[in-house]
């Protein structure tokens, strides 16, 4: 099956609900508001988004349907504003909307999206020549080993998704409260999870400065 990312058109209504609903597997950022801010942010070219595309053969004669089994974001923005993980004159870009729908995610696809979005950093229109590195956020792996709450995160995400970066080739740089109330806790009103800022290295294509 071959990968390949298609640009998101949230001006399109039907695409704008399919996105809907991934997000809501997801299970964050699924709200209108959301979705609109997402839309405003393409308007202004901060905003890269692409569904993650895969083919799988469904007539006799070989023909092949793109299915939409995932979608990802190069950004130029981040929130909240931190212009070590990403800014306006794309020196720095993050991956920030990244979601693989569970019943794709076998087989290397979310590692091929990730080699075909980086590719993108240093090129026009989504990135730029000038960038200098890609970066994103994830869970901290810190919360998988605790004793208390390692096997409750485990329910609701199995995969440590910063050990998964690390392999990917991305290197943590800091660390520091982010996601609030995103389990359900026995005895705990609220909590912050701590959320690892992780970067790679820009490649650039021969003739890039």
């Amino acid at each position: 099956m071959a990968t390949a990312l298609v640009p998101i058109n949230l001006n399109d209504r039907s695409e704008w609900e399919e996105l809907r609903q991934h997000r809501l597997a997801c299970g964050w950022d699924h709200s209108p508001e959301s979705l609109e801010l997402w839309r405003q942010k393409q308007k202004a070219g901060l905003k890269s988004f692409f569904w993650v595309t895969t083919t799988a053969a469904t007539t006799d004669d070989g023909e092949q349907t793109p299915i939409r089994a995932g979608h990802i974001s190069l950004d130029a923005y981040a929130e909240p504003a931190d212009w070590d993980l990403a800014n306006a004159d794309k020196t720095n870009l993050t991956i920030q909307t990244f979601f693989i729908l569970p019943k794709y995610r076998a087989g290397g696809l979310g590692r091929a999206a990730m080699k075909l979005v980086e590719a993108l950093a240093t090129e026009e229109p989504y990135g730029s020549k000038n960038c200098e590195y890609i970066t994103l956020n994830c869970m901290s792996k810190a919360h998988y080993y605790d004793e208390v709450l390692g096997p409750i995160l485990k329910r609701t995400l199995p995969i440590c998704n910063e050990e998964w970066y690390e392999k990917q080739g991305y290197v943590a740089w800091k660390t520091e409260p982010r996601y609030e109330d995103k389990l359900d806790l026995p005895d705990r009103e609220k909590i912050i999870w701590d959320a690892t800022f992780m970067r790679k290295k820009a490649n650039r294509v021969e003739g890039q400065p």
